[in-house]
């Protein structure tokens, strides 16, 4: 092809794109002009391959399959609150490229004059720059690197020695391509990469708006400067445009944020000059709002506040819905279209206030809401939409904070100080439908929150809107918001399980997640065991692949033939005495049937809301992955058991089971235990000691061999019982009692020793479970029905030491541990077994260990109820128990109580940099709360509470007298100069540097042991 026809097509197929991208300025002519600018953008690339005589090449078509095929991968797997982050992503791309065209022509293809050479070498520079900065954006964006500026020591000399090295290695190269070249082309690589990334860790995550423009422009540019490189015109007249565009767009959104690029860039999230004045900022409290109209809204009860909202919603006829970054989190845009669906359909007039920075890139709310199939003409903006609030009878705020904050125009010194803003204050009156009251990404307070008319619905954007749709469409606000579970639930169930005869179990992946398939199934068999056919219902995409419900519920031992497929069980359910939900939400929603433009409208669901009765064991009462509230959570008739699966199906086997609710949950041992043990410990005469796994696992061979000593010393005679399975290994327990200095001659195994029970006066079971289980001998169709057992239970007395009441392995409960002359010692073997040492040897039981812990439990209460400065210390065991969801929770109570939480990062917490942050991170807690070590350490010794979350040596003060030891030296988080300090740790033992921590028995500590989530739910329930 000559150069004049090629030059021809670039001119054309540029001015296309131009025009596409000015179809793109108009919603209506939007996918036509997004078509014509692929389009153009296809016939560029087979063009030029064209041109090149390259459209024989295998490896270019392979690229080209590869990058369609992803980009089709992206299209479908990235969700729509992603989208952020995926177009810093895709930005980085544009750059790479350039800087690969950049590479290529000073290596491979070399360059014919120092013009191309000097363009090929700013196309790799500016290249890898935009490259690392976007993925250092979508990182920012992602939550991946923190949202917060990460300004380094010497932040712009940094900066200016990057941009020196870049600089005299691109002249150095140019003037003498010949010395060290693969060396420059090097540094500039090395340096345009860090250039990228220095630059864009110092912009804060509210300034990412403007950073995307930027780098998009700046992807643009580069591609120009490769097409300098390469002579090719038409990758000039594309890249020059995307430049154009994004550096317009950039002074757009600085011109929105009233922001000048330079200090955006230099980390400044404010304009500098004076210090906010003080009053500036939201007044929490004043006098006229004591005495103003409608003062008395914020002193209303909830179901007076709920019939205002709902009298506003029912007679406002000009409304105006401003969206923000919280709505897209909550993935909430289908619900505010129902809104304005419902308002409209009463006769009301709905626009939508769209701020340029309201979301993570420019047009992210329009993107979200045109998703949710809203009128782009509706989409009004800041001029546009201003002047129209005077006049609004009503607005709804979504999940917006900066851009509508008042203290923009008076709070000078702050982020967002002369920035313009959304001038919703001005309106009659306004509902807030916002996850918090806490500031938005500037950390300035919203006066707008504390004005009267002004209704703040705090939580979940998605349930606090879906809860004004329903007043809009004219439901009657309820007395009270719910009870999850009714006083006698458990009566109710207890009732429908010991009556109902036909049952239906819909499992689900909240089952798979609780690994909760044989509690399922225990179930299951004490529901027969009354009479009742059970049946099990199972949607095809219950799980997370095909047959992933089939598989769970087989490995349980469960027949397949009742394992019935939709069309069959569909027709059953309206038979159905009780049906029993565990883990399951989108597959049996009712929504399906009536929630048009919603994702599971249409999909076939199995009808358990046509039983008779339904019992839902999930965790939560949240929608499921298609953010769809069930219904069938309120219906009359559901009973809602909330919480792990495996706990609330195990509540339900004791009721089906015949067990009568219980107000409390347990009392562990009983207030006369350690005195019976100790009459048995220093009666008896003949003893047996049954070892198990859980001695291994707790080590405590060694104080089993001090029990023994003491017993014999006192008279006794004490032998050991070895069942061959006790253990991981054949030979296993002889191992670790030899290893304590047992004779062999005293390892009894089970032909000889299981005679010897009916004599024995005392059986010691120390970590074991299944091999003393008599229920081998009648639970018919469990894994250890038939097996040989030690049979403990015939002992005059047992004494059983295990961590818990849990079934073993086998997963089938022990009757031992219910019988009346059985005392359980719980919790971890080398404690339980070291008390019986002591009581062996003749010291007095205590009163019962509970005392100590109720003083401990009411020391902690009293610290939670009046602690004003807080200090949470997350550590691995939070990341193992998955409780960062929890602990927001906790820290959102303390503050709605007015305390002060701030989290303690240590930097070794977890198992990788920067573990803990992207956990919190992942439950929303502002990155400005994450504190390093230096910074929080002074904070301790005015601390009244600090709560350690499964973290242990990073609080261990032994690291600061322990010679010798691994930790010894290590710098740590000085928890233990706080006021009071509660532990939520798993146990008591050492962490990983294996050092006992004296923080655990240092008076003011409260030890809550267990997993860390049950935990948080019980400091929770304190708190509340």
């Amino acid at each position: 092809m000559s150069t004049l026809y090629y030059n021809i097509i670039a001119a054309v197929l540029a001015l296309a794109i131009l025009y596409g991208l000015h179809l793109m300025s108009n919603v209506q002519t939007a996918v036509r002009g997004n078509k014509l600018c692929a389009i153009s953008m296809a016939l560029a690339i087979l063009i030029t391959m064209y041109r090149d005589s390259s459209l024989g090449s295998p490896a270019l078509w392979v690229a080209i399959a590869l990058g369609t095929a992803f980009g089709l991968f992206l299209s479908n797997k990235v969700k729509m609150i992603q989208m952020p982050q995926l177009v810093a992503f895709l930005h980085g791309f544009g750059g790479g490229a350039a800087a690969i065209v950049g590479l290529i022509m000073l290596l491979d293809v070399g360059t014919a004059s120092a013009f191309h050479r000097i363009d090929a070498c700013l196309a790799l520079c500016s290249g890898m720059t935009t490259i690392a900065g976007s993925f250092v954006a979508a990182g920012k964006l992602h939550q991946l690197l923190p949202q917060k500026p990460i300004v380094l020591t010497n932040h712009s000399k940094i900066i200016n020695v990057i941009l020196g090295v870049m600089l005299v290695s691109l002249c150095i190269y140019n003037i003498a391509p010949n010395f060290l070249p693969s060396f420059f082309i090097f540094l500039m690589f090395a340096t345009g990469i860090l250039f990228g990334i220095v630059f864009t860790i110092r912009v804060g995550g509210a300034d990412m708006p403007i950073t995307i423009s930027l780098l998009n422009s700046m992807g643009g540019i580069s591609c120009a400067i490769a097409g300098f490189a390469v002579a090719d015109p038409l990758l000039i007249a594309v890249g020059g445009i995307i430049g154009s565009a994004g550096l317009m767009l950039t002074r757009v959104m600085c011109k929105a944020m009233n922001r000048t690029l330079m200090p955006i860039l230099l980390g400044q999230s404010s304009v500098t000059g004076k210090p906010a004045a003080p009053v500036a900022a939201a007044p929490k409290t004043s006098a006229p709002r004591a005495s103003a109209p409608k003062a008395e809204a914020a002193a209303q009860s909830a179901g007076q506040k709920d019939a205002a909202i709902a009298q506003l919603l029912t007679t406002a006829k000009n409304v105006i819905i401003v969206p923000g970054y919280g709505m897209a989190l909550a993935q909430a845009q289908h619900k505010v279209k129902q809104l304005a669906d419902a308002l409209e359909a009463r006769g009301a007039k709905v626009e939508y206030a769209i701020h340029p920075v309201a979301g993570r890139m420019p047009g992210h709310m329009n993107v979200l809401l045109a998703e949710a199939n809203v009128d782009y003409e509706h989409l009004l903006e800041m001029d546009t939409v201003n002047p129209m609030f005077p006049d609004a009878d009503l607005v709804i705020v979504v999940g917006a904070n900066d851009v509508v904050n008042p203290a923009a125009n008076t709070a000078e010194g702050t982020p967002i100080y002369g920035m313009p803003i959304l001038e919703a204050d001005k309106a009659k009156a306004v509902i807030i439908c916002n996850y918090d009251e806490k500031p938005g990404y500037a950390g300035v307070p919203n006066p707008l929150y504390t004005k009267p008319g002004v209704f703040m619905l705090l939580g979940d954007a998605a349930k606090t809107v879906a809860t004004l749709a329903g007043y809009a469409a004219g439901q009657a606000p309820a007395a009270g918001a719910q009870t999850n579970v009714a006083p006698n639930a458990d009566a109710q169930a207890a009732q429908l399980l010991t009556t109902a005869k036909n049952v239906i179990i819909v499992p689900g992946y909240g089952m798979a997640l609780a690994q909760a398939q044989h509690k399922v199934k225990q179930l299951a068999d004490a529901l027969e065991a009354r009479g009742a056919k059970v049946e099990y219902a199972i949607h095809p995409v219950a799980g997370r692949m095909p047959g992933h419900m089939n598989v769970l519920l087989a490995e349980a031992n469960v027949d397949y033939e009742h394992l019935l497929e939709m069309d069959t069980v569909n027709p059953m359910f309206p038979d159905a005495d009780l049906v029993i939900v565990v883990g399951a939400n989108d597959v049996v929603n009712p929504a399906a049937n009536t929630a048009e433009g919603t994702p599971i409208y249409g999909m076939p669901i199995l009808e358990a809301d046509k039983a008779k009765a339904v019992i839902i064991c999930n965790y939560d009462e949240k929608p499921g992955y298609a953010g769809v509230d069930n219904p069938l959570y309120t219906k009359p008739g559901v009973i809602m058991m909330l919480g792990d699966a495996a706990r609330t199906v195990d509540n339900l086997v004791k009721l089906a089971s015949g067990s009568a609710p219980v107000a409390a949950a347990q009392a562990d041992v009983a207030p006369d235990a350690d005195a019976q043990a100790a009459r048995l410990l220093t009666t008896a005469k003949n003893v047996i000691i049954v070892p198990g796994y859980g001695m291994a696992l707790a080590q405590a061979q060694h104080k089993v061999k001090q029990l023994a000593d003491a017993l014999e010393a006192r008279g006794a005679k004490v032998e050991y019982a070895i069942h061959p399975v006790a253990g991981r290994m054949p030979g296993h327990m002889n191992v670790l009692l030899a290893e304590a200095n047992v004779e062999y001659e005293h390892l009894l195994e089970m032909d000889t020793v299981n005679p010897m029970f009916p004599d024995a006066d005392l059986v010691i079971v120390v970590g074991a479970n299944d091999v003393v289980n008599p229920a081998a001998n009648t639970a018919e169709g469990t894994p250890i029905y038939g097996m040989p057992i030690l049979e403990a239970d015939k002992a005059r007395a047992v004494i059983i030491c295990n961590y818990d009441e849990k079934p073993g392995y086998a997963g089938v409960d022990n009757p031992l541990y219910t019988r009346p002359d059985v005392i359980m010692m719980l919790g971890d073997a080398a404690k339980t077994v070291d008390n019986l040492v002591k009581l062996a040897s003749g010291s007095a039981p205590v009163a019962a260990s509970e005392a100590p812990k109720k003083e401990a439990a009411q020391d902690a209460l009293q610290a939670l109820k009046t602690a004003k400065n807080v200090i949470i210390v997350p550590g691995y065991g939070m990341a193992l128990a998955q409780a960062q969801h929890k602990v927001k929770q906790l820290a959102d109570a303390l503050e709605a109580r007015g305390a002060k939480v701030e989290y303690a990062i240590h930097p070794v917490a977890g198992r990788m940099p920067g573990h803990m942050n992207v956990l919190l991170a992942e439950a929303n807690v502002e990155y400005e709360h994450l504190l390093e070590m230096d910074t929080v350490n002074p904070m301790f010794p005015n601390a009244d509470l600090v709560i350690v979350v499964g973290a242990n040596d990073v609080v261990n003060p032994a690291a600061n007298t322990a010679e010798g030891t691994p930790i010894y030296g290590m710098p740590i988080l000085e928890a233990d100069k706080a006021k009071a300090v509660i532990i939520c740790n798993y146990d008591e033992k050492p962490g990983y540097a294996g050092v006992d921590n004296p923080l655990y028995t240092r008076p003011g500590v409260t030890l809550m042991l267990g997993d860390a989530s049950a935990s948080l739910d019980k400091l929770l329930a304190m708190v509340r």
